[in-house]
């Protein structure tokens, strides 16, 4: 497994009427996450997708434990919890400046050939990027 954490504050845009972080604001938190975790690994989406290979999301699940607001600093954990092959599974858990837990979620992206839109293995040159912890 591999844990990294990132942080970030809430922006007034991302609540709603009730002053609560909106629900489909987190997807976009564990986005941010998973950016900068690959990016930590010397990579990024933007090459994935250059070397001809992309990863959609095929499934969110995400369970809400107490609100984020507006101006709140959130602590975003996510997880790698295996090592890539046909699929990558994130693992998040989003806590607030009190350590309490707001939100946790699962995402499971899919590596894709750009081209054929068909279902692929992960490129070699990416998996021994995360090869070392596994």
């Amino acid at each position: 497994m591999i844990t990294k954490e990132i942080q970030l504050r809430v922006r007034y845009k991302e609540t709603d009427a009730m002053g609560v972080v909106h629900h489909s604001n987190f997807t976009t938190y564990y986005e941010t996450a998973r950016t900068e975790m690959l990016r930590g690994f010397g990579t990024t989406y933007r090459i994935l997708e250059e070397s001809g290979v992309m990863l959609p999301v095929r499934d969110v699940v995400m369970r809400f434990f107490t609100p984020a607001r507006y101006d709140d600093l959130l602590t975003v954990r996510i997880t790698l919890r295996e090592m890539p092959s046909v699929r990558m599974i994130f693992d998040h858990e989003i806590y607030n400046e009190k350590g309490e837990l707001v939100n946790t979620g699962t995402v499971v992206l899919v590596f894709m050939n750009a081209a054929s839109r068909k279902a692929c293995r992960v490129p070699d040159w990416f998996a021994d990027l995360f090869r070392p912890y596994f």
